[in-house]
């Protein structure tokens, strides 16, 4: 009876071992989806960030650039206005500032 009585005790012993085992394995199974799940996530995250990123400095850059060619415009206007000032007009503004410019022996 002893006998028989230690070895129902090892075959019980031997079923939990399987099962410890048969349930580490299946951990480490659930553990090594989840690993490749996020891998996944994280990989298209950055994917969808990265994009995000190039489309943000296209839009950006094109931004800046139109906003360049406006204010070049304005300066050209402002060139061409300058450039077009009849001479006696600037004989008049020369002449007002000419006291400030020269020193007092050439006034």
């Amino acid at each position: 009876m002893e006998k028989d009585l230690l070895q129902a005790v090892i075959k019980v012993e031997s079923e939990i071992h399987q099962s410890i085992e048969s349930e580490r394995k299946k951990a480490a199974e659930w553990l090594e989806s989840v690993r490749i799940s996020l891998s996944q996530e994280l990989e298209a995250k950055k994917q969808q960030l990265e994009e995000e990123y190039a489309q943000a400095l296209e839009t950006t850059s094109t931004e800046c650039e139109i906003k360049a060619r406006k204010e070049i415009a304005v300066v050209h206007r402002l060139a061409e206005h300058l450039e077009n000032i009849p001479d006696d007009i600037l004989q008049d503004v020369v002449r007002e500032f000419l006291p400030e410019i020269l020193p007092e022996e050439h006034r």
